[in-house]
């Protein structure tokens, strides 16, 4: 185990998209041709929708996306002792200048790369008095990132002195050259970390994952999406169980003198999983019994503080993915994945 580090850098890289939840009727359902239990891709006739909510009072607003929501949680976890920064591609409108906005208040830094001819991305929530919801998105700009934005000045600053660079999965969908480059940018030293995102991820890029995987560090994932990744890995024929999958990826190539790479999985309400490369995998029990008020942005809260504390902490996986559970508990008893809320929720 390493010392601790008196000041950390992590820089997350990811697809921002403005988080807006409001309740709704049937009438507002049937007007947008939305369905409850539903999530759709937004089209032109969405946009009154999106202008609707974000101009509402009593909308709930945030910087979200996979990558952005970790990294919020990472700078909530870290305090003022180190530095955090996101980067991804949004449009010059007026979400993404109340995100940035937003994040600079949290005390994360911003790199937005906008994208002429582009909306910011954007996922609207709408929750029926029955407690059901309709999801709708519009990825817009957040799809475009490219090689190009990893050479860009501001970027690069911030890639030279992270500590920790972390990526997720929906990147290998739209953006793999990106990602197998970043990675290669990545010193030895610096720790690369990959999440998963989805299942249909591991299949439907299954070579640019198995490109990039020797580099990845730190693999998270939920129960389905590990075994969907071991499966790609192995070219089984077959479902694999999750131990399985994790000797599959344990026997993965990497990078010369690189450690152990650690796979962290998640399983809902039962024990997390962790293999970091040592006799046994380890079982870490979560939280029982706790009031949940919205699984949103529960596995990003998981990432984003077992990263900070990862190399906060000297590099000392196990106590890491306790932080991890505690900051995803957290955000398990709030709406959203709302860092302030979270805070006054009582261990």
């Amino acid at each position: 185990m390493e010392e601790q580090k008196t000041t950390i850098r992590l820089l997350f890289v990811g697809s921002p998209l403005l988080d807006i939840s409001g309740d709704c009727d049937d009438g507002v359902l049937c007007r947008f041709k939305l369905k409850e239990d539903d999530c759709v891709r937004a089209g032109p006739e969405h946009e009154p929708l999106f202008q609707r909510l974000f101009v509402s009072d009593v909308s709930r607003m945030a910087a979200g996306g996979s990558a952005q929501n970790a990294a919020r949680v990472a700078k909530w976890t870290l305090g003022p002792r180190g530095e955090v920064a996101f980067a991804g591609c949004a449009g010059d409108d007026t979400f993404e200048a109340w995100m940035r906005e937003n994040l600079q208040t949290e005390g994360v830094h911003p790199i937005y790369f906008r994208i002429p001819g582009e909306k910011t991305g954007v996922c609207a929530c709408l929750l029926s008095p029955g407690g059901k919801r309709s999801m709708c998105t519009r990825h817009g700009a957040a799809a475009k990132f490219s090689v190009r934005h990893l050479h860009d000045p501001n970027f690069k600053t911030w890639l030279d002195k992270a500590d920790c660079v972390s990526v997720v999965g929906y990147f290998l969908v739209h953006s793999p050259e990106a990602v197998a480059e970043l990675a290669e940018l990545c010193r030895p030293e610096q720790v690369f970390s990959l999440s998963l995102s989805a299942e249909y991820v591991c299949r439907s890029s299954s070579k640019a994952l198995l490109r990039v995987l020797p580099r990845v560090d730190v693999l998270f994932g939920n129960e389905a999406e590990v075994k969907a990744c071991a499966v790609v890995a192995s070219g089984a024929c077959h479902d694999v169980t999750v131990t399985e999958a994790l000797q599959i990826l344990r026997q993965l190539p990497r990078l010369p003198n690189c450690p152990p790479r650690i796979v962290v999985v998640t399983q809902g309400s039962k024990p997390l999983l962790l293999d970091d490369g040592s006799d046994d995998i380890k079982t870490l029990d979560v939280a029982k019994n706790v009031t949940v008020a919205d699984g949103v942005g529960c596995g990003d809260a998981l990432c984003g503080a077992f990263l900070t504390a990862y190399i906060r902490d000297g590099r000392d996986a196990e106590s890491a993915a306790k932080e991890g559970i505690r900051a995803a508990t957290r955000i398990l008893q709030v709406h959203g994945c709302d860092t302030t809320a979270a805070g006054a929720v009582k261990d």
